[in-house]
């Protein structure tokens, strides 16, 4: 596909460089496990600071649920069959009665009746037991409703898979996801937490902050490596780990079970609106920040510090917007409207559906 396609979406990526909506982005769409557009935009930090290219590192917050923590699980459940529906109490023996039987199913799918949020990072946390000190805090969070009756996008219960999948294989989240997917896919470089020794190519979130220290608060208080946040990466990374997943929804991954992988891409949410499959979101009728043109069957999500990850199956087309959003200001949302035009005007591009 020529270049020259991809004129609109180049130039809201421009515009919205203009506009101060980012720094620093790139955007890249592949089709069929070939890339056909890789940009990048701006600067790492604004005016005086180095260009973007294709080597710069985005903090991509929650698509670390959809890039780290929910391709463990499933390797994880492709090799136990029952691990998706054990109780909590198997890992954590000492869980308060209410939520003993929440299982690893309902804190994929967002339904375990868990909070949202909490500042945990406000709370002074022990080391080296930060682990245990906050599993607890998190475990005597009053739920919002009973495990599997309800929808409630949860960073708390990532927090939980990310403590669970580390008793259970006994590696930290961060090896874990190296070995399992981030080696064998060859990006281990450039999927990563804690990226130490390469400040020079993170694109930053917080002025004042220093080059890779994350930018959620919780997963910095966690030493920067959690399920819910804390990865690291290149749009060219995230584009490779999403092609495998793409790939074993067409049986042809060598790292994910096909038929596992459609469970986990496939709705999974207790009420009949709800968008959220496991792990993955769904794209939503109306609304969904995939924009109007990907298929109804296409799976991806969003970061807060402005990233997003759409995968479509359908049409066999992965789109990667990273961008430093916050850069601008936490309170900045117009990345809201703008992804979708994005996403529009590359399915435009790509011939539509």
């Amino acid at each position: 596909m020529a270049h020259t396609a991809f004129t609109q979406p180049h130039e809201l990526m421009l515009r919205g460089l203009e506009e101060r909506i980012f720094s620093a982005a790139a955007l890249l769409v592949a089709r069929s496990d070939e890339t056909v557009f890789h940009e990048t935009y701006g600067t790492l930090g604004g005016a005086g600071t180095a260009k973007t290219d294709a080597r710069t590192l985005f903090d991509l917050a929650s698509l670390t649920k959809v890039l780290a923590t929910t391709p463990c699980w499933m390797v994880l459940a492709a090799e136990k069959s029952d691990v998706l529906d054990t109780p909590l109490e198997q890992w954590f023996p000492w869980s308060p009665d209410d939520k003993r039987c929440i299982t690893p199913r309902q804190l994929l799918a967002h339904s375990s009746g868990l909070p949202a949020w909490w500042p945990y990072y406000l709370l002074s946390l022990p080391n080296p037991d930060r682990k245990r000190f906050t599993t607890e805090q998190i475990l005597v969070e009053p739920l919002q409703s009973n495990p599997g009756e309800g929808s409630l996008y949860s960073d708390l219960g990532f927090i939980l898979l990310g403590f669970i999948i580390e008793e259970e294989t006994g590696l930290t989240l961060d090896a874990l996801a190296a070995r399992w997917i981030f080696e064998p896919l060859g990006v281990a470089d450039d999927l990563r937490f804690r990226p130490q020794g390469e400040e020079a190519r993170i694109a930053l979130t917080r002025p004042d902050d220093a080059p890779g220290l994350v930018n959620d608060l919780n997963a910095r208080a966690l030493s920067g490596v959690a399920g819910h946040a804390g990865l690291f990466g290149t749009a060219g990374a995230v584009a490779r780990a999403a092609t495998e997943v793409l790939r074993s929804l067409h049986g042809r991954s060598t790292i994910f079970d096909s038929a596992v992988t459609r469970r986990f891409c496939t709705k999974a949410d207790p009420t009949p609106d709800g968008s959220r499959a496991l792990g993955f979101d769904i794209r939503s009728p109306e609304g969904s920040s995939s924009g109007r043109l990907f298929s109804a069957q296409s799976v991806g999500h969003t970061g807060f510090t402005g990233t997003s990850l759409w995968i479509d199956p359908e049409q066999d087309v992965i789109v990667v917007l990273l961008t430093n959003r916050v850069f601008m200001g936490e309170a900045d949302v117009r990345i809201k409207s703008f992804r979708p035009l994005v996403h529009d005007a590359v399915m435009e591009a790509m011939g539509g559906p």
